[in-house]
């Protein structure tokens, strides 16, 4: 477990008060949220690195508005396991930015941050280098525990043509590869607007686990979305509200993923093969990097309906990618 996470203030932005909540020390990339009084979740923009002990640090910030009482941010490695966290009061008097209000935020910020901080030092302290390598080596020894239970839920998928973007030919309903020229399909209601496809399975219980491998393309998205998003949608940004949960790839192997605003990630090696564990009534989606059988990220949402493994590749013209495939999972 990391430590205790410390909220700071950052300024007055749009009208509402930036908070930065930091924390370090995390095994591999922890779950991150920020929640109002009432336990809502609040969007928020994430940043996570490693350290050069192979350890996690998160650093993430929100705007609160007026009345929005007290937040909190916490932190935990996964879904089951304890967070820590830290919570502010911010009154309504404080969002006019007079001088004796801001100094008092920074004072109320400053205490609450000092709480944060003398539990972390005294944590951080209590550590001797001979702790740490404990944990480097616990953490070796274990971060393929959470890969390996995950395979034991390997399920077949295969890919649907008939959803298909007309320049993506599919082959042994596993692989799809681009073409410059569109096919001559029919234009259903099934079809995607955008270039992607989804799978013939649907999931609505139960837990499942499938491998995409995309080699050394960029611009993909892999993982799951409703059977009912609007599929003529040129448009859509790839995030819960919309019904997707994925794992993203841009340019200069920038990895994100979108729960609800943009979460930058940093595996430490770049992700080969890809692998995606569905626990539906756990409400939760993980990404796993094959390559080194580590976690990448973990999405969390209490789902209903049905959900459908999904990929995407983004391409340009003149671009030759390879192609983008399911792959058997060999459990070992």
């Amino acid at each position: 477990m990391g430590s205790t996470p410390l909220i700071s203030l950052m300024g007055f932005v749009d009208g509402g008060i930036q908070l930065l909540c930091q924390s370090s020390g995390w095994l591999s990339q922890p779950i991150v949220r920020w929640e109002n009084s009432q336990g809502h979740d609040l969007p928020a923009h994430s940043k996570m690195n490693e350290d050069m002990h192979g350890l996690v640090d998160v650093e993430t910030s929100v705007i609160i508005q007026e009345g929005s009482g007290s937040v909190s941010c916490s932190i935990q490695l996964t879904q089951q396991s304890p967070a820590v966290r830290s919570r502010v009061l911010v009154g309504e008097t404080l969002f006019q930015p007079s001088t004796w209000r801001l100094a008092s935020i920074l004072l109320i910020l400053l205490c609450s941050g000092a709480c944060a901080g003398l539990i972390g030092m005294k944590l951080s302290f209590s550590k001797s280098q001979g702790k740490i390598q404990e944990k480097l080596k616990w953490r070796e020894m274990h971060r393929e525990s959470e890969w390996r239970e995950a395979r034991k839920h390997a399920v077949e998928v295969t890919l649907d043509p008939d959803t298909a973007h007309p320049q993506f030919h599919i082959s042994n309903l596993r692989a799809m590869c681009y073409r410059n020229v569109p096919q001559d399909v029919p234009q259903t209601e099934k079809r995607f607007t955008r270039k992607c496809v989804v799978a013939t399975q649907a999931f609505q219980t139960g837990k499942h686990y499938w491998e995409v491998d995309v080699g050394c393309n960029e611009y993909w998205y892999l993982g799951v979305c409703w059977d009912d998003v609007d599929r003529r949608g040129k448009y859509v940004t790839l995030s819960p509200s919309n019904g997707y949960w994925v794992l993203g790839l841009r340019a200069d192997q920038n990895y994100f993923t979108i729960n609800p605003s943009i979460i930058n990630l940093s595996p430490k090696t770049p992700p080969r093969r890809v692998g995606i564990f569905l626990d539906y009534e756990g409400g939760a989606i993980s990404f796993f990097n094959v390559n080194d059988e580590s976690l990448i990220y973990t999405l969390t949402h209490p789902f209903h309906g049905l959900l459908r493994p999904y990929l995407e590749h983004q391409t340009y013209e003149g671009e030759n990618p390879h192609p983008i495939s399911i792959c058997p999972v060999s459990l070992r």
